[in-house]
């Protein structure tokens, strides 16, 4: 998950890199909306309600595939879907679909990572490990929000 964590991150870092060097702008990113609201729905949201949805909806059917010679197919559409679903995160994502590839490199990486979890430990381990993952790179950001109040 460490490994998984940092190359997110720095696809993350890429992306932020090539906005500022081309001045593409995807449009506002809705983490910014959610972050109007109180921390304790961020975290309801984020860490619980998000990781069982999408992983029974992208990594849940692929145990049907398991051992079929269609796996590679259907693992990689789930990824693939897994991605376009986070192309709904950007405010301009209809206009900006050249560069989705890039904008969802790391929920692609991620989804590579989910979906080989799901399909060695099973689904409550992805959910888990999905979790794990939007709580640490989220955590800080709620914490924040927890504080605010005290700040202003």
């Amino acid at each position: 998950m460490g490994t998984n964590l940092l190359v997110a991150f720095c696809l993350g870092m890429v992306t932020g890199i090539f906005e500022s060097i081309t001045g593409f702008d995807p449009g506002e990113h809705m983490m910014g909306e959610l972050f109007d609201e109180p921390p304790l729905y961020i975290f309801f949201l984020v860490v619980i309600f998000a990781p069982l949805v999408e992983e029974a909806i992208f990594r849940g059917p692929l145990i049907w595939f398991r051992n079929s010679k269609y796996f590679p197919w259907a693992f990689y559409i789930s990824v693939v879907l897994f991605g376009a679903v986070h192309l709904f995160n950007f405010e301009q994502y209809n206009e900006t679909l050249w560069a989705a590839p890039l904008l969802v490199s790391p929920q692609l990486f991620t989804g590579i990572l989910l979906g080989y979890t799901r399909i060695r430990m099973g689904l409550r381990y992805s959910i888990l490990m999905h979790a794990c993952f939007n709580a640490i790179l989220l955590g800080p950001f709620i914490i924040m929000q927890s504080f605010k109040p005290l700040f202003e």
